[in-house]
């Protein structure tokens, strides 16, 4: 009995590992995100050279009414200043939601090939902020920031 009890306690604790490096969702306001509200990570990687992949994460409504979102993400920290645009495609040309649906709400997640700066040892500060062209925007109710070891 003693070996069934220890055997099912460490498939728990297993199955309970972080399965992420960085993994942080920030809740926007779902009727009007603005594009002066910037969604701040701070993110601290413990060693030098470390190859990291990254990606955001969108949970948005099902009735949001655009095809994508697009994001500007800022990244500043040990000698790294930088920022750039990101699309997150969110629907099909035939209306179809990308991701996982569950309800009204969906997820797409995206990774982000522009992140080059993220491979030394400190502390980086990554905010995002939205760039639609609808401003303030309806729809969109988190958006996380993923950080994988390779």
């Amino acid at each position: 009995m003693k070996k069934i009890l220890y055997l099912i306690i460490t498939l728990i604790a297993i199955s309970c590992e972080q399965k992420h490096f960085y993994n942080e969702f920030k809740s926007v306001d779902v009727k009007k995100w603005k594009s002066t509200d910037t969604l701040k990570y701070t993110v601290n990687t413990p060693e030098d050279d470390a190859n990291y992949t990254y990606a955001v994460s969108v949970r948005h409504q099902k009735d949001y009414e655009f095809s994508n979102l697009w994001l500007k993400v800022i990244i500043k920290g040990n000698s790294t200043d930088t920022s750039f645009r990101f699309e997150v495609p969110l629907f099909k040309v035939d209306g179809k939601p990308y991701g996982k649906c569950s309800g009204s709400l969906c997820t797409q997640t995206m990774p982000i090939k522009a992140i080059d700066g993220i491979h030394k040892k400190g502390e980086y500060k990554i905010s995002i902020i939205q760039l639609m062209r609808k401003d303030p925007l309806d729809g969109i109710e988190d958006i996380g920031l993923i950080i994988d070891k390779r």
